[in-house]
């Protein structure tokens, strides 16, 4: 990829519209099948953990991963539930939710038409190219988060 150094962005403005547009991508390809982005993180929760968790957890790792409330995260859960994604269980003590049968098919579907769609924006990409940049973007992050 060739790009007059004149004309060159910041790495800052490159990197945030990089991704603008995949997150654009990816939103749109979560609605071609009723889904959105809360959603599918708490479905990518639930499908990495594998078991049933404990609801303060389930809000706190999303509040984490994409700055959802706990008042939302109660929304996303009952939405899921309703759709029969998730057996969320407000009665436990702790509450709890884990993936349905039905929710971890969902969840692969969703999954393998989000990658598809946006992996098409890395198409024709050099391995080791993006490799390296995980790598400048993962001590980027490190670096960030000491710092917040």
């Amino acid at each position: 990829m060739t790009v007059n150094p004149q004309s060159r962005p910041s790495f800052g403005r490159a990197l945030g519209e990089t991704a603008r547009l995949i997150g654009k991508l990816h939103r749109r390809a979560l609605a071609d099948l009723d889904s959105d982005f809360p959603t599918q993180m708490l479905l990518t929760l639930l499908k990495e953990k594998d078991v049933p968790l404990p609801i303060d957890e389930v809000a706190k790792e999303l509040d984490q991963r994409m700055d959802l409330a706990e008042a939302d995260t109660l929304r996303v859960l009952e939405r899921a539930a309703a759709a029969g994604h998730v057996a969320y269980r407000p009665e436990n003590s702790p509450a709890t939710a884990e993936l349905t049968e039905a929710g971890d098919d969902h969840f692969a579907t969703v999954y393998a038409h989000s990658r598809k769609v946006t992996d098409a924006a890395f198409e024709g990409i050099d391995p080791a190219e993006l490799n390296a940049a995980l790598t400048v973007l993962l001590a980027a992050k490190e670096r960030a988060a000491a710092l917040a």
